[in-house]
């Protein structure tokens, strides 16, 4: 029962518990690695590479995949699925500054990019195209200050999110 209320954020449980004891560690803890399937995957590297050849097409350097900006973007995707929604600001209120920064990335500029599809078989070429014919999409895509990208992709059912963030450290 206890850890049912604390799995559930219940303030008034965390006010009786004692503190727990701070144990000793080498490096810092990270959050697990947050995936979803292989062919999520796939399709995450697969965006990088369209963007990344937009890019070079444009007289761009490639964008460098920053793991850690990945993790953001599929935990923001993976929000917006499970709470259905399709927004630059989070179900919970979070700015794309409010989520890189609490990961504690570092960052000189940052961007981000969404998409969602449903009942679209090839969502990379969508993604890609429908990004490059936005203005503002394709700003970010094509942004010289940006070096790193992180991509995030969480599919529910037969419907597709998609988050893509660029930075500058």
């Amino acid at each position: 029962m206890l850890l049912t209320l604390l799995t559930t954020g219940c303030e008034q449980a965390l006010e009786y518990l004692p503190p727990l004891p701070q144990l000793p560690t080498d490096k810092p803890q990270q959050p697990p690695v947050l995936t979803q399937t292989p062919a999520t995957a796939k399709i995450e590297a697969a965006i990088r590479q369209g963007i990344n050849q937009q890019r070079v097409k444009y007289g761009l350097k490639p964008l460098q995949n920053n793991e850690k900006l990945a993790q953001v973007a599929r935990r923001y995707s993976q929000q917006m699925a499970k709470k259905n929604f399709f927004s630059h600001t989070g179900a919970d209120g979070s700015t794309l500054v409010r989520r890189v920064s609490s990961e504690g990335i570092s960052y000189w500029v940052v961007g981000e990019n969404l998409f969602t599809s449903t009942n679209i078989s090839q969502p990379v070429p969508a993604a890609v195209e429908g990004w490059m014919k936005s203005p503002g999409h394709r700003e970010n895509i094509l942004r010289p200050v940006f070096r790193e990208t992180g991509v995030g992709v969480w599919r529910t059912g037969n419907t597709y999110y998609i988050t893509q963030l660029f930075l500058r450290r």
